[in-house]
């Protein structure tokens, strides 16, 4: 009988895909176009900058009587300014965030690749668990079976081989060899005797091989076991 246990490397759909993710990372580099939050705060400096300059200028231009001016251009251009400067100098706030968002997003791919790889493993355990626990079983029950047919020559149905893990062809060569060690044989023995008649006997027969030349001369027979009879 064969272990059928054999261990289970299957590839893995989840593990297989969460290892291309990690391992398929590009390095990280930042491109400002293309982070959410710092078009959203670009979006709103130019809009607050476009607010704040119409406001200085028509603060500008209601100083003088309602014309507009270079000065009041210019004030309105520092304002619109100061707004996309605080957007620069806020950068490296946001280089800074995108790069934690980088490692957050790996840290995630590895603790999900952990996490697939520990519920692999207890399944595979089970599994070789559940497995052993079979074969445990099968090796237990075809011993039994190899015994009672090696024994009394017992002819097992399909079920019996199968719960045991023994081919027919294995059970006809056990049987034959039951068969071949217990023919019926024709031998002569010669009944045993008590120990005490077979010294008896013995010592019986000694005395007629005494006796016989003796009872011819006398003109006596010997007649049965231990027996004489006259003429």
């Amino acid at each position: 009988m064969q272990n059928p246990y054999i261990p289970s490397y299957e590839s893995d759909p989840e593990l297989d895909s969460l290892f291309h993710a990690i391992t398929g990372r590009r390095a990280f580099t930042y491109t400002p176009s293309a982070d959410p939050l710092y078009r959203a705060a670009a979006d709103r400096a130019v809009q607050n900058g476009r607010l704040a300059m119409r406001d200085t200028m028509g603060q500008a231009a209601a100083l003088t009587g309602g014309y507009g001016s270079s000065y009041a251009q210019r004030v309105g251009q520092q304002q619109y300014g100061e707004y996309l400067r605080s957007l620069s100098e806020a950068m490296p706030q946001f280089y800074s965030l995108a790069y934690q968002r980088y490692n957050d997003e790996g840290k995630a791919l590895r603790d999900a690749y952990d996490l697939s790889w520990q519920r692999r493993e207890a399944a595979d355990r089970r599994s070789r668990d559940d497995e052993k626990l079979r074969y445990d079983r099968q090796r237990d029950s075809y011993k039994l079976l190899y015994q009672l047919i090696a024994a009394t020559g017992f002819d097992p149905e399909d079920g019996d081989l199968a719960a045991a893990g023994m081919s027919r062809a294995q059970a006809n060569a056990l049987r034959e060899a039951y068969e071949r060690q217990n023919q019926p044989r024709v031998t002569y023995v010669r009944a045993a005797q008590p120990e005490k008649e077979q010294t008896e006997d013995a010592e019986a027969e000694a005395m007629l091989r005494a006796i016989r030349p003796l009872m011819r001369k006398a003109g006596g027979v010997i007649g049965g076991k231990g027996s004489i009879r006259r003429k």
